[in-house]
């Protein structure tokens, strides 16, 4: 799997999670609270979901693995499953949207970064731990300014640190010995 296809099962992956945050806009429609829905399922959502995308991320790391001819035996490691800062995500999108659709907007594109973190993060740390590579690189298409100071082809070495932004797209590849 091509990173181009490691980002297109990332996206279908956050596809498959705003359908259950879909759902969760119809009980506000239907007079829930917006801040107590957000709060009582996002987490699980993001949870979810990254997990998901974790395993994902570790098979596609396994399969570039095999694909290089790397030496000996190593098995990606997906990252734990974490709603990564969703309370925190909630506060902040209630407090900054101007409206529901801004709202929607906000909530949205936190949990997209949420889950591709536990993609992103899977492969950095199996990059990070396995002996063939050393270390990661980040790769996108630079569609912004803020990830273009971050497209300098640099190995990294550091396990679980991938700035990201919301609805970022950029992608961690392993930089093989």
């Amino acid at each position: 799997m091509a990173t181009s296809t490691l980002r297109a099962e990332t996206a279908k992956v956050v596809r498959l999670a705003d359908g259950d945050l879909s759902r969760l806009w119809r009980l506000v429609s239907q007079g829930a609270s917006a801040e107590v829905a957000l709060r009582d399922m996002l987490p699980a959502i993001i949870r979810e979901y990254g997990a998901l995308g974790a395993t994902l991320a570790a098979e596609w790391y396994d399969d570039q693995r095999q694909k290089v001819g790397a030496k000996g035996r190593f098995s990606a490691i997906p990252i734990e499953a974490d709603d990564r800062g969703a309370q925190a995500l909630v506060g902040w999108a209630l407090a900054t949207a101007t409206n529901d659709t801004s709202l929607a907007t906000l909530v949205l594109g936190g949990m997209q970064r949420r889950i591709a973190d536990h993609v992103r993060l899977t492969i950095a740390g199996s990059s990070v731990a396995d002996p063939v590579a050393h270390g990661w690189v980040r790769v996108g298409a630079g569609e912004c300014d803020w990830c273009q100071q971050y497209l300098d082809g640099e190995v990294r070495a550091v396990a679980y640190d991938f700035p990201a932004h919301d609805n970022c797209r950029c992608s961690a590849i392993p930089a093989w010995r």
